[in-house]
């Protein structure tokens, strides 16, 4: 979350490309990670809602990486309405599909 807010605090300030960039950059490299690590106990655990919350993943790295190939080739496609979208979307799955597997893992290690 840290990351994303200081890349919309580039945007908005009329930050360089350079720093999107690699704040970007920086924020793809972290939800690789975390959403393996998280899908790895998702499958060793046997989560019912597995294959939802993998498209999930998918969908925003798909979009990030993008938004990371524009960036590459001089594009500039933010704006506040994609950020806006972007936080959106973390909240979103923060605090409905993340919640729905932290009660899933809690029940499990309860029994």
């Amino acid at each position: 979350i840290y990351l994303l807010l200081v890349l919309d605090n580039c945007i908005t300030k009329g930050g360089s490309v350079y720093h999107a960039h690699k704040y970007l950059i920086d924020i793809v490299v972290l939800a690789e990670q975390h959403f393996k690590n998280e899908e790895e106990i998702m499958e060793a655990y046997k989560y019912p809602e597995i294959i939802n919350h993998k498209k999930e993943h998918a969908d925003l790295l798909e979009e990030l990486i993008v938004l990371k190939s524009k960036l590459d080739h001089g594009h500039t496609p933010f704006g506040t309405e994609y950020m806006q979208s972007l936080r959106r979307w973390l909240e979103v799955h923060l605090f409905d599909a993340d919640d729905r597997l932290e009660k899933f893992l809690y029940q499990v290690d309860s029994n």
